[in-house]
């Protein structure tokens, strides 16, 4: 069993393992450093009595630390997809492979355009198109999937409402492109008035438009699924809604 030695003084110490307290010398030693206070050590006790202290490697301690850890953070995962239900979850998953790797606007007229949504949430699309990271898309998308943990973790009848999270990021990296996109259209059908002289003109506004004329199949899916997750959200907020009516009504 693991012990901790809480004592050493030169050729004797005292042990704390298994909720009691050992005395040992340096006979019951068995490792290649000195013993310490506060030391990890494997203990072996032998009919009651101690028999043998082994040091603990700081490895073997990191090893069991990142193994615990990583246990625990399953145990919470599990916790939270059951919680959310295997739809949401999937939703999730879905919104954060989308937003991390498919192109979100169609090119038009032969231009290579790749924006994720990452790339959209990063502010500067100009740097994006030249293949610029985001640091900050990726904590907007990382947060917005975080959002799913919400409900689990904060019993409050408006955590659900979080699922919302991923609709309004993604909003948020579209808009302006459609808004773009609007204030384009505007402008060539204005120039369309003035006759056939000026169409020409208005054609190669509009084929220059096109690069970000239309919002691809990937942003259509984005679309749906936050739509979705938002749904969920809102349908889970209020049947919470609606127990803590009954509650009252029944106290």
């Amino acid at each position: 069993m693991r012990g901790t030695i809480i004592m050493w003084a030169g050729d004797h110490g005292t042990v704390a393992a298994g909720g009691r307290r050992y005395e040992f010398d340096i006979d019951h030693w068995q490792g290649n450093v000195v013993p310490a206070t506060s030391m990890t050590v494997e203990v072996a006790i032998d009919d009651g009595e101690l028999a043998a202290l082994t040091p603990v490697s700081e490895a073997e301690l990191a090893r069991e630390s990142l193994a615990a850890m990583t246990g625990e953070g399953r145990k919470y995962a599990k916790a939270v997809f059951a919680d959310v239900g295997k739809d949401v979850a999937i939703g999730y998953g879905a919104f954060l492979v989308i937003a991390l790797f498919v192109n979100l606007v169609s090119a038009a007229g032969g231009v290579g355009v790749h924006f994720t949504l990452v790339d959209l949430l990063s502010g500067d699309i100009a740097h994006a198109a030249l293949g610029g990271g985001s640091g900050r898309g990726v904590l907007l998308v990382l947060l917005a999937t975080a959002s799913m943990a919400a409900p689990y973790f904060w019993k409050h009848r408006l955590a659900p409402l979080a699922f919302a999270v991923p609709l309004v990021v993604t909003a948020a990296a579209l808009w302006p492109i459609y808004r773009e996109h609007s204030r384009q259209r505007a402008a060539v059908e204005a120039m369309d008035e003035f006759g056939d002289a000026m169409s020409r003109m208005a054609d190669q506004l509009e084929g220059q438009a096109g690069a970000f004329d239309t919002i691809g199949t990937g942003a259509w899916l984005l679309v749906a699924i936050v739509i979705f997750l938002a749904f969920k959200g809102v349908v889970r907020f209020l049947a919470r809604g609606q127990g803590s009516v009954t509650s009252s009504s029944a106290s």
